[in-house]
């Protein structure tokens, strides 16, 4: 063992330890999103009293931004839930776990009694993601109680990414990535790699990645409605809602010009011929008034991209949520594949991982798709579209009437607004496990304390197989409890224990339950949890780079391009881009936009000091809101066929004209366990996403969540309302 490696054991045990005396420093990594960065937290007297960037991590090397040290006062939030609550009437009230625990299993089973093990369900939110054992234990949950009535964050933001990929190279959670390191040209597609990070690419610090890329002669192009990074590389300002036909005619004037080639992967390959009739309708010229780019900048792209010694994309979000995200992501993997771009250096690949992804067969024929009444569709990762949420609860037949909500909020992040708060109401069961009482919290019957990510022992598992420089990283607890919080595995495994279940393992196991788990998984690479522990937490894993990149697949046999289970995509995307040509004029495009303070709506309660992004305001092209009369701060009404909100304008003169943007995770007008957040106001912008049959992409389950189409008027003065004879304007949301 290294000088340094004993080091970091020597911190790593006196945290677990909790040292009542003195102060201790302890190894960890923060679990907000994909980057992970290593951090180093201070304990004194059993107590985190600081945290700051772990410059000895031979991978983040001393990077970490400013949402992930929040994370401190997030931890030291005094309006943090600390202890079980039960509903009674219309307040909370405390309750010991244990009968917190019987009442809630008592309840299940009257639920499944009456209505079927279907009637139970659980939400996983986006937090789970990043927590080991958590993550696990909600999947193994469901399965234990007889239901596939799984609803997640991920259909929020990336499920079609998990569609794309089992459909194309057998595991969901095959998705390669790019390479930074050597590509010549890099194409980024709906990512705030500054303000976000990205998602499915573990980097610290991307923005500098990429400003290595420009330093040392390659080139960087975006391609989002925002002008994203002007110093690293130009923006394509696409309209919102047509990044699969950009995609289309890039592949299009490739095969037209220099024709396909899947390099490589030559040989193994079939189904080019399909991919070539599919955009074979999508040239430059026919797509350019949709995209909103001149159909010579499109060529441009296609030449440059075709032409390049190796190219790579990334894509975020922004693609994922429009209303064709598994259509585009399957362009872009056709765009990699056919250019000869996938497992070449410098293109896409797929990393080495220290836990092996998961392969098994998949049905790829349209018999894979559920025929529901509320349409067809296909489950990615087993979920159900959470876009369908109240259609569920109010069902005839087999209605969901008991829901779990682990670390989720789907109140103010599914699609719905008071049709979907009035139908959360009407559960005859609903529990949720969080950091707070958030927005769902306040509707429920029991509100469960969790444990944050200091107050756990944690292996980073969700970001193996998408890191640039792969490693692995465990991280003991860095401080106890300072109340009745509990791990959500231990919360959902005393309930299946009190329903006379089996739990994915023993809620009563002092020890460190890491290892009873993930052991297994980590022996192929000669590790085990212990092993970590004594490396001081981080070992990194030897990366053979792209050229051995196919080998970690699941495809047996030829890759098929076109499987059958995507035919009704393509043929969706045929009619939406009819749609689209046939759009009315004037009408804005709405946007989510991401903010530098907050996280979803986990940091909702935190205090900031940045003005402008509390509360949530309408983000407008100054070129825009002149032509509406609208000054900064005047007030505005949005509004679609689904709902409308009041929102305060701000200029923001990187958005493309026709484009207005506002953030997601705001709504807490009734959150009163989240007080600063109650305060602060806001309003929930997914009062205008679509919902119901038809708000979500059938072979992902992806909700349509960004490129919304609004109208924005300005709300009259109140001395104007009154002598037209109208009320004052009210300050908060619309109906």
């Amino acid at each position: 063992m290294s000088p340094e490696s004993s080091h970091h054991h020597e911190r790593a045990g006196a945290a677990a330890g909790l040292l009542n005396e003195g102060a201790a420093t302890v190894r960890t990594y923060c679990r907000l999103c994909e980057a992970g960065c290593g951090t180093v937290a201070t304990v004194e007297r059993g107590h985190l009293v600081r945290l700051r960037p772990d410059h000895d991590h031979t991978v983040t090397r001393g990077f970490a931004c400013n949402k992930g040290l929040r994370a401190l006062d997030l931890h030291r939030d005094p309006d943090r839930l600390r202890v079980p609550l039960r509903r009674d009437g219309d307040r909370f009230v405390p309750v010991p776990w244990d009968e917190a625990i019987e009442e809630i299993a008592a309840r299940l089973r009257d639920v499944m009694s009456e209505h079927g093990p279907r009637a139970a369900g659980i939400y996983i939110g986006n937090p789970v993601a990043f927590n080991a054992l958590g993550s696990a234990a909600s999947g193994h949950f469901a399965g234990a109680l007889g239901t596939d009535r799984v609803f997640s964050a991920a259909t929020q933001d990336c499920s079609n990414k998990y569609a794309v990929a089992e459909l194309l190279y057998g595991s969901p959670t095959a998705n390669p990535i790019p390479d930074l390191r050597r590509t010549e040209l890099l194409l980024v597609i709906g990512s705030n790699p500054r303000v976000s990070k990205s998602s499915f690419i573990s980097v610290a610090n991307p923005v500098v990645e990429l400003r290595r890329i420009r330093d040392r002669g390659g080139r960087v192009v975006f391609v989002n409605p925002v002008d994203v990074e002007p110093d690293i590389g130009p923006t394509l300002q696409i309209r919102p809602d047509s990044d699969p036909y950009l995609l289309a005619a890039v592949l299009h004037e490739i095969h037209r010009t220099v024709g396909f080639s899947a390099g490589a992967a030559q040989g193994t390959v079939t189904g080019a011929a399909q991919v070539a009739a599919f955009v074979a309708p999508y040239s430059p010229d026919a797509v350019a008034d949709v995209v909103g780019l001149p159909a010579e900048v499109i060529a441009q792209l296609a030449r440059d991209f075709a032409a390049a010694e190796s190219a790579a994309i990334h894509v975020s979000t922004g693609l994922n949520m429009g209303r064709q995200g598994a259509l585009a992501y399957w362009l872009v993997q056709m765009l990699l594949l056919l250019t000869g771009n996938l497992d070449r250096p410098g293109g896409n690949y797929f990393p080495a991982r220290g836990i092996g992804a998961r392969f098994g067969p998949v049905d790829r024929t349209a018999a894979s798709f559920h025929t529901t009444r509320w349409g067809d569709f296909r489950r990615a990762m087993g979920l159900l579209p959470a876009a369908l949420l109240p259609e569920f609860i109010a069902a005839a037949e087999e209605p969901l009437r008991a829901l779990v909500v682990v670390a989720g909020n789907p109140a103010l992040s599914v699609g719905g607004g008071p049709q979907l708060t009035q139908s959360l109401r009407s559960l005859d069961l609903l529990v949720t496990i969080d950091l707070y009482r958030n927005a769902t919290g306040e509707l429920a019957d029991f509100v469960l304390p969790a444990t944050d990510q200091f107050e756990r022992p944690d292996l980073n598992t969700f970001v193996q197989g998408i890191q640039v420089e792969p490693y692995l990283q465990w991280t003991p607890a860095v401080v106890e409890a300072d109340a009745q919080q509990r791990e959500e595995w231990r919360i959902l495994g005393e309930l299946l224990q009190a329903m006379g279940r089996t739990p994915l393992l023993d809620p009563a196991t002092t020890t460190d339950a890491l290892p009873l788990l993930f052991d297994r998984a980590l022996a192929p690479r000669g590790l085990d949890v212990s092993a970590l522990r004594a490396a001081g937490g981080v070992v990194p894993l030897h990366e053979d780079g792209a050229e051995r990149s196919r080998e970690r697949l699941g495809v047996d046999g030829p890759l098929e391009c076109v499987p059958e289970a995507l035919g009704s995509t393509l043929a969706r995307g045929h009619a939406l881009f009819e749609d689209l040509r046939a759009e009315e004029p004037g009408r804005f495009k709405l946007v989510t936009r991401r903010t530098r303070d907050a996280l979803n709506s986990a940091m909702g309660n935190l205090p900031t000091k940045r003005p402008g992004d509390w509360p949530n305001p309408l983000w407008m092209n100054p070129q825009d809101a002149t032509g509406l009369g609208l000054t900064p701060g005047k007030r505005v009404s949005v509004s679609n066929e689904w709902g409308a909100l009041a929102a305060e304008v701000q200029f923001d003169p990187r958005l493309r004209p026709g484009v207005v943007a506002m953030t997601h995770g705001f709504g807490n007008a009734e959150t009163a366990g989240m007080p600063v957040a109650q305060r602060r106001g806001g309003a929930n912008v997914n009062v205008l996403t679509p919902r119901g049959p038809g708000a979500f992409d059938p072979v992902s389950c992806m909700s349509h969540i960004t490129a919304i189409p609004v109208d924005v008027r300005a709300e009259l003065d109140v001395a104007h309302r009154l002598s037209a004879g109208l009320p004052p304007a009210d300050t908060k949301e619309s109906p």
